[in-house]
């Protein structure tokens, strides 16, 4: 078998698909006060796991550390905490280091400008080249225009989930601050979802549309008329919020009605997406955190809006973990569909090793995005990445082992599914 394609795959770039790296201003203040903690990531999360529906109490959070670290170091979230570890400053993590490893990490940051260290961290240690921020944009906020925050060679993706899973007046309030535009009526709304995505263009940096309305609701998008949309944002905008079963201000509302008005925007989006060539990034699978209902996260429930809107290209996230033999099949049905692994390998990285090996056997690999951090700072990026850069090494590896792809083909599947594809789909070079 021929050697050096594991070389190859470690010292490739990459284009990081989903980030939520803090701001210049963030990153700021966090300098003092970053400790080995912060290095977590995602595996907090699996601390909570592993300390069961009882929890145990401890002296402080480094007690618990201690307590419940070996059992998440085997995880892919463990995992990918001590790879960041070492590629950052060659120091296990582990109980024992946990003091050096805070020293190591305000040194780093220590003397760099906030642009000086994301470079560092970002682009030196993580090897990225390209990130596309996904912010949890709030309309009313306005730093959501600032793209002096971050480096130049981030892009952002305009993300307003609060319209997209609407259940009182809020968010038509806050977008109406934004704009400037009173939403008195339904195309007075639609007119400031407009204005909002072009006051985003403006900056020149705008990437795509996400919709993350998974962690909100389920994934089943209805197609609801002009006058039940009407309807219900007349309800809504004269102060009647959606509870089902509830009595607001006199009258029944409920969660069905609220949809109406929640997926007639969603179509709209998704048609300035059509009318302009925007993609569009949905998340799919599992999500973040603990007690999340996944019955309405997978990807196939998007199917009616991939048949409906087909020449709107679709960046489907997080392999739709459990579901990724699924993504694939419907990837493969589905040209303006575009599977991607970002977060999926810190996940579970054997599944998604499995999936990207089953989704080059039958999708073109044009279409696969291998990579997203998926992380708030930019010091976690660089575990993430070599978590990632290795199970694509196996995988091709694997593909050249049974003969399936020569040396030369491992390393363009490699390149394309590694930086090349998001390049295009971005229109970024």
């Amino acid at each position: 078998m021929e050697t050096g394609i594991r070389d190859f795959i470690m010292a490739h770039p990459l284009f990081s698909h989903h980030d939520h790296h803090c701001t210049f201003e963030e990153f700021e203040k966090q300098r003092e006060i970053c400790t080995h903690r912060s290095l977590l990531g995602y595996a907090g999360a699996d601390l909570t796991t592993a300390a069961g529906p009882r929890p145990a109490r401890y002296a402080d959070e480094d007690a618990r550390m201690e307590a419940l670290w070996p059992y998440i170091r085997t995880t892919g979230y463990g995992r990918a905490v001590m790879s960041g570890c070492r590629a950052l400053f060659g120091i296990e993590y582990e109980p024992a280091n946990f003091a050096r490893i805070t020293e190591a990490l305000r040194a780093s940051v220590a003397g760099r400008t906030p642009a000086e260290a994301y470079d560092w961290f970002v682009r030196e240690k993580a090897g990225v080249r390209w990130v596309l921020l996904d912010w949890l944009f709030r309309i009313e906020k306005a730093e959501a225009l600032r793209v002096d925050l971050y480096p130049g060679y981030y892009r952002f993706a305009f993300r307003c989930d609060d319209l997209f899973a609407i259940e009182n007046a809020g968010p038509i309030e806050a977008i109406e601050r934004f704009t400037g535009i009173s939403a008195l009526n339904l195309d007075r709304l639609v007119a400031a979802l407009n204005a909002a995505i072009e006051k985003f263009k403006g900056t020149g940096r705008l990437a795509a549309f996400k919709v993350g309305i998974a962690y909100r609701r389920d994934l089943t998008v209805t197609d609801p008329t002009r006058h039940e949309a009407e309807r219900a944002f007349e309800r809504i905008r004269n102060g009647k919020a959606f509870y089902s079963g509830m009595q607001q201000n006199g009258a029944a509302v409920n969660r069905r009605e609220s949809r109406a008005l929640s997926d007639y925007l969603l179509r709209r989006l998704i048609e300035r997406a059509d009318d302009e060539d925007i993609p569009v990034q949905f998340h799919t699978g599992y999500l973040a955190g603990h007690w999340g209902s996944l019955a309405g996260t997978r990807a196939s429930l998007l199917i009616p809006l991939f048949d409906r809107y087909r020449r709107v290209r679709f960046d489907v996230f997080h392999g739709s973990w459990p579901w990724m033999s699924e993504l694939g099949a419907i990837a493969k049905n589905y040209p303006n569909v575009y599977p991607d692994l970002c977060w999926a390998w810190a996940m579970n990285p054997e599944e998604t090793e499995r999936a990207l090996c089953e989704w080059l056997d039958a999708i073109p690999f044009n279409k696969i995005f291998a990579f997203g951090a998926d992380t708030g700072f930019p010091w976690c990026e660089a575990g993430y990445a070599v978590q990632a850069r290795e199970g694509i090494a196996r995988a091709l590896e694997n593909k050249v082992r049974k003969g399936f792809f020569s040396g030369a083909t491992a390393r363009e599947v490699a390149s394309a599914i590694m930086i090349g594809n998001g390049e295009r789909f971005y229109g970024i070079a």
